[in-house]
Parts: structure tokens; sequence; C-alpha cells
């Protein structure tokens, strides 16, 4: 349930220390553990269900915003409306509702909305670990802390790495791991 903010030059490793945790890279040596099992030993499908990421070119599919955010219709119109509100998203519901209309891509929003909608899709699954990367690049300062505020809040029982390249972005995180 640890904040972890990792930083480090172009080539030091970062988004491959992403790769590793979804076993799109698989590992040459040594083993890669989460709460002590080697997460070579799970299936794919189970391992990519407990992690989430939030990558830095946000992923939008065409369709409604709850589509985007909800594809597997776990959540309540509720739970969503919630988070949408306190991310700061709310205004897209004002027409649409939960049925706003997303154009591939996300064509219609702007990066910052998009890379927001990709974030709130993250904080309703909750996930055991959060992987954060440079998800917040595209994103002003003031919308960066409302998204870090939400973070803390509703992922407060998530450990959450984030690659970073603003150090405002990690400044208060529980620890600061540095790649060279």
């Amino acid at each position: 349930c640890e904040k972890i903010g990792v930083v480090g030059r172009t080539g030091s490793g970062k988004s491959t220390l992403c790769l590793c945790a979804f076993r799109i890279l698989e590992p040459y040596a040594g083993k890669i553990l989460i709460d002590d099992i080697d997460i070579t030993t799970l299936g794919l499908k189970f391992l990519r269900e407990i992690l989430t990421v939030i990558p830095q070119d946000p992923i939008l599919i065409e369709g409604t915003l709850r589509e985007n955010l909800d594809p597997t219709n776990r959540f309540t119109e509720k739970d969503i409306i919630q988070e949408l509100n306190e991310i700061g998203l709310g205004y897209l519901l004002k027409n649409h509702g939960l049925d706003f209309p997303i154009k591939e891509g996300g064509q219609n929003l702007s990066v910052g909305e998009r890379q927001l909608v990709c974030i709130t899709r993250a904080i309703l699954r909750k996930s055991k670990i959060v992987i954060m990367d440079e998800a917040t690049s595209s994103i002003d300062y003031k919308t960066e802390m409302l998204i870090q505020n939400s973070i803390n809040l509703s992922l407060k029982y998530s450990t959450v790495i984030t690659i970073a390249h603003r150090i405002k972005t990690i400044i208060n995180y529980d620890k600061i791991l540095v790649l060279d």
C-alpha cells in the first residue's frame, strides 16, 4: 500500500520495469515477486487482472463513456458518477450521462480528458498494484494535484508505482526509486 516514485534518465529502464511487471517482457534471470509469489507462475490473464497500468498515451475505444470506464460492467452507475465527479470530469455527464459518446481513440476529448478517463477507470478497478507510466505528463499541475488527491483517497489500499518526469508528481510519495 505504498506510493513509489520511479525516476531516471531516458533509457534507464523505467518503462521496461512496467513491461516486466505485466510479463510483456519475460525475465531472462531472477524473479519478480508480488506477495512472495513469482509472477512467472501466474497465468497471464490472472496477473493482468490484478495489475492496472495507466499509460502515458491514453487508450480509449469508440463507444460510450461507460464502456470506456467499465468495459466488464462491474460497477454501479452511482460509483462511476462519483469517481467522475471526484476526478473533475463530471461535466461530461451534462447532456448524455454515462452514454456520452466517445469517438475512436477519444478524438472528441482533449489529451488531458482522455488521460483522466483512463485514471478514473484505474481508480474504479481498485487493483492491488497500479502502475502509472508518466500518466500525468499531458495534464496541468492543478489537475495533477486533483488526481494525486484522488489516488491517495481511492487507492489507499493499493501500491501505486509512478514513473514520473516531474518531481512534483512524486514529491510526497513513500519511496523514490532512481534508475540509472
